[in-house]
């Protein structure tokens, strides 16, 4: 699935020609909003990647991924590869949340290797403060880069084109444009293909984990 193929098809649909650049534009935007939506319904299999960070000595946060969307919230989803004296250290992730509500607001000045972290905005938070410089591997859900032309990739898999292209129709439709043909399409339709992939996705991934934050965590101290 290729945004040509996608422009192309939208053309055809709503009857307009190359020479229509704010057709374009809106084509784009709702391919955009379109794919956003999609990806953020759910913590689907196909946008689950992997990456490096590296922290920095007495430095207790470090930048995620550009492409972050959402932790893999599983034991091993962060997991120390460097040093070899801490190769298959596991970091647990907590909720930030959780981190607040413990008795020991403060986070302290503990330094050694991290064992516990939160996400907060595009850093991630660790305890306690790295003594050295770790590599740690990440496991994440990414997000869609933004598309702004023909030469952009579309990150939903092919086999979910159908309901791809019924929520860029859906969002042409609103933004006044007319269909050729007449177009039909329900909020109905679109979940039922929703639930439909969310399936398929669960069988060749695995399906979503669930994990209740624990009752207190070892936090480092002053």
């Amino acid at each position: 699935m290729s945004v040509t193929s996608i422009y192309t098809s939208a053309q055809l649909r709503f009857g307009q020609g190359p020479e229509n650049v704010r057709f374009q534009d809106d084509c784009y935007s709702a391919l955009n909003d379109a794919q956003r939506d999609f990806c953020t319904i759910r913590d689907w299999g196909f946008l689950r990647t992997t990456s490096s960070l590296t922290t920095t000595k007495d430095t207790r946060t470090v930048a995620l991924p550009s492409d972050f969307g959402t932790p893999y919230n599983i034991p091993g989803a962060l997991r120390i590869t460097s040093p070899s004296a801490n190769s298959g250290d596991n970091i647990e992730l907590m909720p930030y949340e959780q981190w607040l509500s413990s008795t020991d607001f403060e986070d302290g000045t503990e330094t050694g290797t991290p064992a516990y972290a939160y996400i907060l905005g595009e850093n991630l938070n660790l305890s306690p403060i790295p003594d050295a410089a770790y590599i740690i591997a990440i496991i994440y859900h990414k997000i869609p880069a933004a598309i702004a032309d023909s030469s952009g990739t579309i990150t939903i898999p092919t086999v979910y084109e159908e309901v791809l292209k019924k929520m860029i129709y859906r969002r042409l439709q609103d933004a006044g444009w007319s269909s050729a043909q007449e177009l039909a399409i329900s909020d109905d339709d679109i979940k039922r293909l929703l639930n439909n992939y969310a399936r398929m996705d669960s069988r060749k991934y695995g399906g979503a984990t669930f994990n209740l934050a624990p009752s207190a965590y070892t936090r480092s101290t002053v």
